[in-house]
């Protein structure tokens, strides 16, 4: 049987830049995979790292891209519960072991040996990607290709949520409005909370965009007395929670020294260098400190069901 060809966007060393693209043989499902037909794809923070070449835990050559939606295509054996040509999206994770503690606790995404697609499997930057079933959800009808293609990212800051309690009554400040920022903007506002949101003067087009998606008050971080109104805001406590969306150092001793006494702060953006954190701010002021990587089954769940219910929309 002749091999199909498709275009793919190829990575094709460590190097940076050095992405090409290429035909590519057409991926067949085996037994347990889906292959689905992409029809909307996102650029994450993690695939620009790669092409940059400051992020190397990925096999090589690789197709890149992990954010999409698609239509069902073809199914291997063992699948019979997905139709040809139904909506649907899959998680990142391609498969984990189902035996550690983390898998039976539900955490899959801190599983060592699981395998994620755009990372240990060709990713979504082409025209079919294969993945396994289990990690297939099926789109309601209320979520458009287009708006599903978001879901993935959205689901990275529900696992955050999911992880600590948000109250109308809170304060919260998200450090870094870059797309996960805003998103988290976003669901914090469809929780009843206050929100602000702080970032450097170089994102002063993200900051307006903050303000537009309903930040309630916006931080120039770099400029003298950016915090002023912040406290004023809060009574001189600070925020009840931090959501750390940066992954840098100044966004990080930014939110510690800022969290009030007994808050949460929870951190969600990453970085390949170590971080150099005064642990005493912490103790001192009794700060829950969470950290947050990647998203679960059980995260997916309870977005796709908050959204069919018109908990939110990213409209």
């Amino acid at each position: 049987m002749e091999e199909l060809l498709v275009k793919a966007l190829l990575k094709q060393s460590f190097d940076p830049g050095d992405v090409l693209l290429q035909q590519v043989v057409k991926p067949e499902p085996g037994h347990n995979e889906v292959v689905i037909k992409i029809h909307f794809a996102g650029i994450c923070g993690t695939d620009m790292k790669i092409y940059d070449g400051h992020y190397h835990a990925y096999k090589n050559p690789l197709v890149l891209g992990h954010e999409f939606s698609g239509q069902v295509a073809e199914v291997g054996t063992g699948v019979q519960d997905l139709v040809i040509g139904t909506n649907v999206v899959a998680r990142t994770i391609y498969s984990s072991c189902g035996k550690c503690e983390s898998c039976f606790g539900g955490r899959e995404n801190l599983c060592t040996e699981k395998t994620r697609i755009g990372f240990d499997h060709d990713g979504v930057f082409t025209e079919y990607v294969k993945v396994n079933k289990d990690q297939i959800h099926v789109l309601p009808k209320e979520i458009d290709l287009v708006t599903a293609a978001l879901l993935e990212p959205f689901t990275v800051v529900v696992h955050a949520l999911n992880q600590i309690t948000i109250r109308p009554s809170d304060v919260v400040l998200v450090i870094g409005p870059g797309p996960i920022g805003l998103m988290t903007v976003l669901l914090c506002k469809a929780y009843g909370a206050t929100v602000v949101v702080a970032g450097p003067k170089q994102d002063k087009k993200r900051l307006e965009l903050a303000q537009k998606v309903g930040a309630d008050l916006v931080l120039v971080s770099d400029q003298n007395n950016s915090e002023a109104s912040l406290l004023d805001l809060t009574d001189g406590q600070g925020p009840n929670i931090v959501l750390e969306c940066s992954g840098t150092a100044g966004g990080v001793n930014q939110g510690l020294e800022l969290c009030r006494r007994g808050g949460q702060y929870v951190q969600i953006g990453t970085r390949s260098t170590p971080i150099t954190v005064d642990f005493m701010k912490i103790a001192y002021k009794e700060i829950k400190v969470i950290g947050s990587i990647g998203h679960t089954k059980l995260d997916w769940d309870s977005y796709c069901s908050r959204w069919k219910s018109r908990f939110f929309t990213s409209d």
